[in-house]
């Protein structure tokens, strides 16, 4: 079996698990107001959307990381205590796993990039869970940041006050350019402090495919900083 088709079975997995956590966050919801002791519950949907943003994190799909991670503030906020069990909390949850389904199928019928007729909808569903967040004192959108061709960056969504959230990708020749991926990272720490780093690798070939002078790892980082 190549690597291909070893990934393209392994998207087939994730399609499948994610629509059967989707199933179980629905379930969850639906009961949510009705649980006279919900943080079991409320720690299973959590863990659902948590689980399902890092998957789709593997395979690059980040359009999915970045609207899941809106959901998965909401969900942590709620765990935490700072937001309570609501018909309008619910109201606003189930639309938005109504709206993973559909980005999941779109995966499984081999659409892996955002669509912007969903784009469009999903802003909406932002705008309804940002209301949820906006008792913070800031709130701190996720920016796009382009270095030319070495780096791109895309996706994210509001999360804790005074976070940013940053998706990087950077371009396949920016080490023959001159670019060193961990001295912009290492840049970003001079404009604050570095909550975390996740390091995606879902671009790396196999070893006998791979050029040791190209680029082929993203970043997610949490970026708490005062910068505009």
């Amino acid at each position: 079996m190549s690597f291909d088709d070893q990934m393209r079975d392994a998207l087939k997995t994730f399609v499948i698990e994610s629509l059967e956590l989707l199933q179980d966050m629905e379930d969850g919801l639906l009961g949510l107001e009705d649980d006279q002791e919900p943080s079991e519950r409320i720690n299973a949907i959590f863990r659902a959307a948590h689980t399902i943003k890092g998957s789709a994190g593997l395979f690059g799909l980040d359009h999915i990381v970045a609207f899941t991670h809106v959901v998965e503030s909401v969900l942590d906020t709620l765990r935490d205590g700072k937001l309570s069990v609501s018909p309008e909390l619910v109201a606003i949850l189930l639309p938005c796993c109504d709206h993973m389904i559909e980005l999941i199928q779109a995966v499984a019928d081999g659409e892996v990039n955002a669509n912007p007729a969903m784009t469009n909808a999903e802003r909406q569903l932002l705008d309804g869970l940002e209301s949820f967040l906006k008792p913070e004192p800031k709130q701190a959108m996720t920016t796009v940041q382009q270095a030319g061709e070495p780096l791109e960056a895309s996706g994210g969504g509001v999360i804790d006050s005074g976070n940013w959230h940053l998706f990087i990708q950077f371009g396949e020749n920016c080490l023959r350019d001159g670019m060193d991926p961990l001295s912009f990272i290492r840049y970003l720490a001079t404009l604050g402090e570095i909550m975390s780093l996740t390091t995606f690798s879902h671009a790396m070939p196999d070893a006998e495919s791979m050029d040791p002078e190209s680029s082929y790892l993203g970043f997610e980082i949490v970026l708490k900083s005062d910068a505009d």
